[in-house]
């Protein structure tokens, strides 16, 4: 097999701006930054501009945002800036990053935006930056194609289709330097069979551990002046540290920080878990089959009733207590980790035999970590945290079940891990503020307020031309014995809706269960072509047929679709949001976290749901208008934005648009010219 070779960094770009650091109480900091006016870069004739030649639009807010975060790295204080779409907040933030030659950490919430920072801002910047940098791209290490499982998936080929996939991921690794999965096109059980889990990484005793695609990538990021991660990696490298304490980290996406983070803190225990575990092949050799054979019938018990929900509509419901059974499955566990330990004593490796003493080795690991994790699940909950069980889609019974451990807040959490250790961290996104105000987000996140940089900068589009806000009367949600004529009053008003539109409308819907019911109420009455999340094709696929129908398509979707989606042009000239996207009220979670701020004496609506709601609204609204052309309603079919007290600090939170209750108005705004 043709093992790429370690390409050598790019000697053109080291970076010749180098900063001390110094260690004060605990944080990483650099000594000073200091750093001219980035203003001139953005400047009609300044270095955006020679860059991006006809494509370039001078932004104020994009000036503005560039100064700000100047400001936080010269004065070494965080900052808090929500950017409107269309202000360029990428080239605001690197720009100022990359002129200071700081060693600089930005992370964004997926691999898609990380993608689009590596492939196209960052070498774009590279033409015209005053100083030379080096930058590297870093995943987790399920990304990259592993060389160990790449040798067993050949040794142990079953099907002619996976010796045929196999055949290509190594064609592929010969034009893919980075082993990196997704740049390679690999989903699925292949993609699977040839990267390696965490209890599946032999580390240094590996034989290929000089070739690892994954360390290269790491070794790479630790001496590269600007690292570009995904939340997913910063939050758990806050956890064990993957690469050396940078002096500045820019969070971009940053509403999505807290939910990576508690992704990250969180406990789970899936049904196949344990016999995965107990089929493992140095576990069928020295772990006696009784033994085997009674862990997994405890775990298939723990699971049984672990099924046993309250309700038959509950998504998620609570585990409260301690559960026998987990306890007994963890003693179980640590008993077969006795066994290998007694069979494979812990000792210095050397030779030929490294690798079966580190497969060893790693298992015993495994087994210590699994009846950890078990056992903590299996205790009496903490106030400080909620567990619970969460079925998983597509499947039933005890095989659809994860049992989670998650922490109610992680403001304490990043503040001690984060904020206290890095002064330097600049928040940004389209989407933190509440009626202009970032209170929610700094409580969430344990952001120091005062010392923080604040500040929200609109938008650059004409909103007011551009758009109209659509709020109709006489739709305020109904549950119970009213829910079927409310259903089928919402789902005419969307057909009146895409019909004034001509299709080209999002259908973004809060529930999967609401969005296949209007999908099938309204799609047979409609002459355009309309397409339902979940029936088959990826987010991809579904956006790729949208965007490229010519006769107006209509996609109801659910949350993934509010956010992260790009669809420039008349193409999308419609989004409906079918009701305010409050959290659902019977969510354990969610129930948890209120008690919480009832027993502190808070208000649960005003402190917790309705900014949610608000953040949540204004980044499906968000999909509509994403150039400068764009024209578009926005209709947010909920009546209580009209009604209730709090519509107010909704509509304020919301872009600029002239606002309509009138369907007239709407039908006026597509007519032809």
């Amino acid at each position: 097999m043709d093992q790429s070779p370690w390409t050598e960094l790019d000697k053109e770009h080291l970076a010749f701006a180098d900063i001390d650091l110094v260690e004060i109480e605990g944080e990483i900091e650099p000594e000073r930054i200091a750093m001219p006016d980035v203003a001139p870069a953005f400047a009609p004739q300044g270095a955006v501009s020679r860059v991006l030649g006809e494509r370039y639009r001078y932004r104020e807010g994009q000036v503005e945002m560039a100064q700000l975060v100047r400001q936080a790295l010269v004065e070494g204080r965080p900052a808090v800036i929500e950017a409107g779409t269309g202000c360029g907040k990428s080239f605001a933030y690197l720009i100022p990053l990359i002129w200071s030659g700081a060693r600089a950490l930005v992370s964004t919430a997926n691999k898609t935006l990380q993608t689009q920072l590596w492939e196209k801002d960052v070498p774009t910047l590279r033409q015209v930056s005053p100083r030379r940098f080096t930058a590297a791209l870093l995943k987790g290490r399920s990304n990259y194609v592993c060389f160990l499982k790449l040798r067993e998936a050949r040794q142990q080929i079953a099907l002619p289709s996976m010796e045929d996939g196999l055949r290509r991921v190594i064609e592929r690794l010969a034009d893919t330097p980075s082993g990196d999965v997704e740049e390679m096109r690999l989903f699925g059980p292949l993609c699977d069979a040839v990267t390696a889990r965490a209890h599946e990484c032999l580390g240094k005793e590996c034989p290929h551990f000089s070739n690892c695609y994954y360390e290269r990538a790491r070794m790479q990021a630790e001496e590269a002046d600007l690292v570009i991660v995904n939340h997913a990696l910063l939050a758990l490298s806050l956890l064990r540290p993957i690469l050396s304490p940078r002096p500045v980290v820019v969070v971009d996406e940053a509403h999505e920080l807290e939910r990576y983070v508690i992704n990250a803190l969180r406990l789970e225990l899936e049904h196949e878990t344990v016999p995965q575990f107990v089929n493992d092949a140095v576990v069928m050799r020295h772990a006696p089959d009784t033994l085997r054979a009674e862990t997994i019938g405890i775990s298939h018990g723990l699971f049984e009733s672990l099924s046993q929900k309250p309700t038959d509509n509950e998504r998620r419901w609570t585990i409260p207590g301690t559960l026998p059974e987990g306890l007994a499955l963890a003693d179980r566990i640590n008993a077969i980790g006795k066994r290998l330990l007694k069979a494979y004593p812990p000792e210095p490796g050397g030779g030929e035999g490294n690798e079966v003493n580190a497969r060893h080795q790693m298992t015993i690991e495994w087994a210590n970590e699994l009846t950890a994790q078990v056992r903590a699940l299996s205790k009496d909950v903490s106030p400080d945290q909620i567990r619970y069980c969460e079925e998983q889609p597509g499947k039933t019974g005890a095989d659809s079940v994860i049992l989670c451990q998650e922490p109610i807040q992680v403001a304490d959490f990043l503040r001690e891990a984060l904020f206290a250790t890095i002064r330097r961290v600049i928040c940004t996104g389209a989407t933190l503020s509440v009626d202009g105000r970032f209170d929610y987000f700094l409580h969430q996140t344990g952001l120091p307020g005062p010392e923080v940089i604040q500040r929200v900068i609109d938008s650059p589009f004409d909103y007011p031309n551009q758009a109209l806000l659509y709020t109709p009367r006489g739709l305020e949600p109904q549950y119970g014995p009213g829910e079927e004529e409310y259903a089928l009053s919402l789902g005419r008003e969307i057909w009146r809706l895409i019909q004034a539109s001509r299709g080209r409308a999002f259908v973004l819907c809060t529930s999967v269960r609401r969005m296949r019911q209007l999908y099938e109420l309204i799609s047979p009455h409609l002459e355009y072509p309309c397409y339902c999340q979940g029936e088959g094709l990826s987010r991809a696929e579904l956006l790729d047929l949208f965007q490229n129908d010519a006769d107006g398509a209509v996609l109801f979707a659910t949350r993934s679709f509010w956010e992260g989606v790009d669809v420039p042009g008349e193409a999308l000239s419609l989004v409906i949001i079918d009701k305010l996207p409050f959290a659902p009220y019977r969510d354990p979670v969610v129930q948890h976290r209120q008690q919480l701020i009832r027993d502190g004496g808070g208000n649960p609506f005003y402190e917790l749901l309705l900014p949610e709601a608000i953040l949540t609204l204004k980044q499906g609204v968000g999909r509509l208008i994403r150039t400068e052309t764009d024209r578009g309603v926005m209709a947010i079919l909920d009546s209580r934005v009209n009604t209730k007290r709090y519509g107010a600090q909704v509509i304020a939170s919301l872009p600029r648009a002239r606002r309509t209750l009138r369907i007239g108005d709407v039908k006026r705004f597509f007519a032809p010219d």
